[in-house]
């Protein structure tokens, strides 16, 4: 059987898009690995760091159209940066994943190892993922809206470089406590589904923080976005429902609603904050769609 080697000629010339304050620790000495792996091996990387918010978009739309593919060093927000600069171009992307919780490269099972990586920017087959649409801005992962988008707001409030799980907890616990859980409305390919107070997902994938799955049958190249709407009144019933979500028996409680789609709407009257792959999204109205296989991906592992 041939290889993905022998399939599809070998790469030699990329860019690296580097978030030198994500996760727990800068990720430029592993890049530099790899950059040297490719130059032992004939080819060539340019290396970018980002200095703020949306560098990695402008550095992305910048990229010279002789590049073979782009390697993305950094969490889901600066990948999510990375489709929006490349706004459809259909530039294969590796993503090594830096991040608090690298759940675009967690839910692929993207490689890790340097040499790993390196192989899979000259040699990998790419791979074809929907990507998901929220006001106009690409996002890969997930979109909430209500309470996770609050807490992503406050930690943006407060982050000044590399971030843990335990940066969360201050926000986690403040949210949790001043959170006024909104009254919502929303529409699925034309549908009103629900009304009333509660909390919004909306998915490309799977896998959410922490290891959480409230989007279970989610798939990267369904062509389809997956929603749900958790009903939460108050912190007693956000607790309940966190509690079914860890232990995947959320479907079918009381008044979840769960929906696959390929255009949504989520308004309210009492207005509330979104999140796109954990970077702060602004608030209601929230429009969006499903853009079926519109990236590029290497090294995602096929089922």
């Amino acid at each position: 059987m041939p290889t993905s080697a022998s399939l599809f000629p070998e790469r030699r010339k990329f860019i690296a898009i580097v978030n030198p304050i994500s996760g727990r620790r800068s990720m430029l000495p592993r890049v530099q690995e790899v950059r040297e792996i490719l130059q032992q091996r004939g080819a060539s990387m340019e290396i970018a760091v980002t200095r703020g918010p949306e560098d990695a978009t402008r550095i992305a739309a910048q990229v010279d159209s002789q590049a073979d593919a782009l390697l993305v060093a950094g969490g889901d927000g600066t990948a999510c940066e990375v489709f929006n600069g490349l706004a459809g171009r259909k530039l294969p992307v590796a993503v090594f994943s830096s991040g608090t919780e690298n759940l675009l490269a967690r839910e692929l099972r993207m490689p890790r190892a340097p040499r790993a990586i390196a192989h899979v920017l000259q040699h990998d087959l790419p791979r074809e993922i929907d990507v998901g649409l929220l006001n106009g801005k690409r996002f890969m992962v997930v979109a909430g809206i209500g309470f996770d988008a609050e807490c992503v707001a406050r930690m943006n409030q407060l982050r000044r470089g590399h971030i843990t799980h335990g940066d969360y907890f201050w926000p986690i616990w403040r949210t949790l406590w001043g959170h006024r859980f909104p009254y919502l409305e929303v529409e699925t390919d034309g549908e009103r589904v629900f009304e009333g107070r509660g909390l919004v997902l909306i998915g490309n994938m799977s896998r959410y923080s922490v290891g959480l799955r409230p989007l279970m049958r989610a798939r990267p190249n369904d062509g389809l976005l997956d929603v749900i709407v958790l009903p939460c009144r108050g912190k007693l019933e956000l607790l309940f429902a966190a509690q079914n979500v860890f232990r995947r028996r959320h479907l079918g409680q009381r008044g979840v609603v769960y929906r696959q789609c390929r255009e949504f709407r989520v308004t309210s009257p009492d207005g509330a904050m979104m999140e796109q792959d954990g970077e702060f999204a602004g608030a209601l109205p929230a429009v969006g769609s499903v853009l079926p296989g519109s990236a590029s991906l290497l090294g995602a592992t096929r089922e």
